[in-house]
């Protein structure tokens, strides 16, 4: 309550103990009325204004968490990082498979120093070597020197994950080179499913199941239960999200190189999809009239392989933030694949590289030029008094408070005043998801000698949209969205400078998206039903 509220309700109060003093007894039958008057008189600003109503569709618990995190390392260790091969032939000799110095806390921490909140193990990959002691195979760390055969790959990661609050996921690769039964396609599922028990039963909250249709060529054929396998992981562990070319919970981005589309919707039709048959364009691009929500992620490795080989390095911090700006910063979970050695350690040169990639992304976003700043906006749900749904919001870190324009608004605009005149070439963009994705094209202005200049446009925002351009200066800031689903609303926004990445990084892999400076910064005066030939990213 505001403090001319709180004046009017105290006179009225003390005007209601005048007319009830035991001088005046006649006053007792007018006491309904005057309540009545009293509440009645209360500023309407007393009250909250209802939210918009969320768009559909929208995320579940399990997927809002997963989108939160943002970042996840993928773990690929197995009898392949002991033959320098990627895809194992299934038989392989377990006895290869001993990592004497294996540590599975030493990856939990490299992940959660590195700001990754999540990790991901592959229990099983295509050689169908188990890395916990399943009872439904010999072809797993019960066969192998490691800890004298008594090992347990996932039960130590999920320790570990657990004591660190770091969230664990598990792939269970479809695929088995080595499982005699595959290829039978009632047994291989019975087989396959009761593996699944296993690791979603032993080992505490499982907050990802990883799978995928990968197989070469040549190979036998065979019918997955991926609907039967959906409903038990879901019976099984209901905060977990399920991960494969298409959904059910998050979907593939279409390519192995980290890079989601410049328009990326959470908005997908599962319908359109089918495991190991999805148009990649379409896993890139998403659905802006689909009726799914299933948010893309982008896998990527740190190294040119997904195991370990000695004679690989690492990517560069720097390459590995042009990764960040493309999956991340283009409303995807990115999950960078770090893959144990030999010895069962994160080697030392990877671990450089993510403490150098968090420094970096420190750097740019840890300050927000826009902090100290004047907002205002076209219009405010609730009125201009509203702190509900305040533009200030959009400085407030998280979607849980957002800007709000009213209804039937023809302008969406937010006014930035940063007080005095500062360089910046990084914009981010967070929409409240919970609350459905909306926003279609967008823009960004600045004030120079007095006219509006035209400096990035984009198209979908969703959890997170960062956008690269070339270095301007000013004081004066407008952020327009031209188009959108539904009312548009922004939970947060963010002007950065990013001093380390070079220009041609910030190009898009798909489309030219990066214009020639003066382009960029052709004039125009702004007028918002004015069609102007724009480039969006």
């Amino acid at each position: 309550m505001n403090k001319g509220s709180y004046t009017t309700t105290n006179n009225s109060i003390k005007k209601l103990k005048l007319a009830t003093n035991s001088r005046n007894p006649i006053s007792v039958h007018f006491l309904p009325i005057l309540i009545i008057l009293v509440f009645t008189i209360l500023p309407r600003s007393a009250l909250k204004i209802a939210p918009p109503l969320p768009i559909l569709p929208i995320p579940s618990a399990p997927q809002l968490e997963w989108q939160l995190s943002s970042m996840a390392l993928f773990l690929h260790f197995g009898p392949n990082t002991f033959t320098d091969s990627e895809w194992g032939t299934g038989h392989v000799n377990p006895s290869v498979f001993n990592p004497t110095q294996l540590n599975a806390s030493q990856w939990v921490h490299v992940a959660k120093e590195a700001g990754f909140s999540r990790v991901i193990l592959t229990a099983k990959h295509h050689d169908g070597f188990c890395l916990w002691p399943t009872e439904y195979t010999d072809y797993s760390v019960k066969a192998s020197p490691w800890r004298n055969g008594y090992g347990d790959v996932v039960g130590e990661l999920a320790s570990a994950a657990k004591e660190a609050t770091v969230a664990l996921g598990l792939y269970l690769s479809p695929w088995d080179r080595h499982e005699y039964c595959y290829g039978k396609t009632l047994e291989y599922n019975e087989f396959y499913i009761g593996q699944m028990t296993e690791l979603l039963t032993r080992y505490g909250d499982i907050k990802e199941v990883w799978l995928d249709g990968a197989k070469g060529e040549g190979e036998k054929d065979m019918e997955y239960y991926f609907d039967t396998w959906f409903s038990l992981i879901h019976q099984l562990q209901p905060g977990a999200v399920i991960f494969s070319d298409a959904g059910p919970d998050t979907r593939w981005i279409g390519d192995e190189a980290g890079v989601a589309g410049s328009t990326c919707w959470s908005i997908f039709n599962r319908s359109n999809a089918a495991i190991g048959g999805t148009d990649p364009q379409y896993s890139q691009g998403g659905d802006p009239h689909g009726h799914d929500w299933v948010p893309a992620e982008c896998d990527v490795s740190i190294r040119p392989g997904w195991f370990w080989h000695a004679s690989q390095v690492p990517k560069s911090a720097l390459k590995l933030l042009d990764i960040y700006y493309k999956s991340a910063g283009r409303n995807c979970l990115l999950l960078l694949n770090v893959p144990p050695n030999s010895s069962g350690l994160i080697s030392d040169e990877d671990i450089q590289v993510l403490q150098e990639f968090k420094e970096l992304r420190r750097s740019i976003f840890s300050n927000n030029l826009a902090d100290n700043g004047l907002l205002n906006a076209s219009s405010i749900r609730g009125g201009n008094g509203n702190s509900q749904f305040s533009p200030y919001n959009v400085l407030e870190e998280g979607i849980g408070t957002y800007w709000a324009p009213e209804e039937d608004q023809c302008d969406w605009v937010l006014y930035l005043d940063l007080r005095e005149t500062v360089s910046f070439n990084v914009l981010q963009v967070q929409e409240p998801i919970h609350m459905g994705q909306r926003i279609i094209k967008f823009h960004l202005e600045i004030l120079s000698r007095g006219r509006w200049k035209n400096v990035i446009n984009g198209t979908t925002v969703g959890y997170k949209r960062l956008l690269q351009f070339p270095t301007v200066q000013s004081r004066y800031l407008k952020f327009v969205i031209d188009k959108s689903r539904a009312n548009p609303l922004i939970s947060f926004l963010g002007i950065h400078v990013d001093q380390f990445s070079i220009l041609s990084h910030a190009s898009n892999t798909t489309s030219q998206t990066y214009i020639d400076g003066s382009q960029v910064l052709q004039q125009y005066p702004y007028n918002h039903s004015q069609t102007v030939p724009v480039q969006y990213m």
